[in-house]
């Protein structure tokens, strides 16, 4: 699934946050704004999705995330995402959204307000199909590709109706509600990536392939050059791209002494195989190959994160974000590292944030969200008008500023007029 758009409403000091995604979409904002609660709201409403109806109540109970702020205070959290996914041979549009209360005191009971499913096909102009709607009173589904969205199902005030509908395989769009159900979210937010590439013959169950969350890189790096050898080598040529003193990157696996399995307890979360893993670089400069672990801080994690977007399609995630992306790389790589990046996307797509004004002068305005404080201690995201686009570039050399250096200087004064450069009304 190709995510589109996010919307969420009333998590932290979240309002009304709506994200249209290109294939990199930038968060801007001043420091400790909210750029990091967008992240974990998305997170958190995919994680909801997925999530066991008893775990869904301990989430819906979750004090550090229920808006305290006095302008958000007793606010739903809402969360609707836009995909586009290939359905019986031809694009749809899908839209799916719900809505929950957050159980505030002992004497209230969270429950989920209203679910939504519609889908429509993306080229032909036409309305969406109701699927799924649900408010307080009933939950209602579309049964037949011919009938209306009326056949009644009965859920748990903290169950969604896409959790119960996985089991209905007759239906005709069980393949989307079984996408919805599967939708994966990875979070980069490692600026320390040094344990990532240690040595370690412990895996937990379920992770033995090459998955993107992985905690052992040197491990999923050997599985990849041996199952997708194609990968690997892109990975290594646009890792030369942005350090060309790098001439190849090696894996190798190492066969430790047989483990004996039967004294592990069979309830233990993971398992201990017979052999570790090492990755090793060489480098014009040196004489032999070294242990990729002593790389810098950056060249590590700008490795970590391009694997992860090679493998973004092996896993089914759909969304990548990067925290400061700029503490990986020199500025001199950063416009390189940012194409790079653009060109290696397929279905999934990268979100960064970042409070450098630098950072703004390598990016394309239209990818740009910039956080506005327009009421105290809730944050909003606004894009750029095509007008104000132009009007930024404009401004900026008026006062011969870059636009980065520009942009936060408005952030940093609080009688911008937002109006003109963004997509919000006047009076806030």
């Amino acid at each position: 699934m190709k995510i589109q758009t996010v919307l969420i409403d009333g998590f932290k000091n979240l309002s009304n946050v709506k994200i249209g995604f290109d294939n990199i979409t930038a968060l801007v904002a001043l420091n400790n704004f909210g750029k990091s609660n967008v992240l974990m709201a998305i997170d958190f409403g995919l994680q909801y999705i997925k999530a066991a109806i008893e775990d869904k109540a301990l989430m819906m109970a979750n004090s550090k995330l229920i808006p305290i702020n006095r302008h958000m205070l007793g606010r739903n959290y809402k969360f609707e995402m836009e995909v586009l996914t290939e359905f019986n041979k031809t694009e749809y549009r899908v839209l799916y959204g719900y809505e929950f209360t957050w159980k505030h005191d002992e004497g209230s009971e969270p429950h989920i307000h209203y679910e939504y499913l519609k889908m429509r096909p993306e080229n032909k102009g036409q309305k969406y199909t109701q699927l799924i709607q649900r408010d307080t009173q009933k939950a209602l589904y579309k049964s037949s590709e011919t009938g209306r969205c009326s056949s009644k199902i009965n859920v748990e005030q903290t169950e969604l109706v896409v959790n119960k509908l996985r089991a209905y395989d007759e239906i005709f769009y069980a393949d989307i509600i079984k996408k919805i159900n599967s939708m994966k979210f990875y979070m980069e937010n490692n600026l320390d990536a040094k344990s990532f590439y240690q040595p370690d013959p412990i895996i937990r169950k379920g992770l033995e392939d090459m998955p993107i969350d992985s905690e052992s890189l040197p491990r999923v790096i050997y599985q990849l050059s041996r199952k997708r050898p194609d990968k690997f080598t892109l990975l290594k040529d646009i890792y030369r791209e942005l350090f060309p003193e790098v001439e190849d990157i090696i894996a190798e696996q190492y066969k430790m002494e047989v483990i004996d399995h039967s004294q592990m307890p069979a309830e233990a979360p993971f398992i201990i195989t017979n052999a570790i893993h090492v990755l090793y670089v060489k480098d014009k400069n040196l004489i032999h190959p070294i242990n990729f672990e002593i790389m810098s801080d950056g060249a590590k994690r700008v490795f970590m994160i391009l694997t992860r977007i090679i493998l973004a399609d092996e896993g089914n995630v759909s969304l990548i974000a990067i925290e400061e992306p700029e503490n990986s790389v020199h500025p001199s790589l950063f416009q390189a590292y940012i194409q790079i990046i653009g060109q290696l996307l397929d279905t999934c797509k990268v979100i960064i944030t970042s409070h450098s004004p630098y950072v703004v002068s390598y990016l394309e305005p239209a990818w740009i969200h910039v956080g506005v404080n327009r009421q105290p201690g809730v944050a909003e995201f606004f894009s750029f008008k095509k007008s104000g686009q132009r009007l930024l570039q404009q401004d900026a050399d008026t006062f011969k500023m870059s636009m980065g250096d520009y942009l936060f200087s408005m952030l940093s004064d609080e009688e911008s007029n937002w109006a003109d450069y963004l997509e919000c009304d006047a009076d806030g």
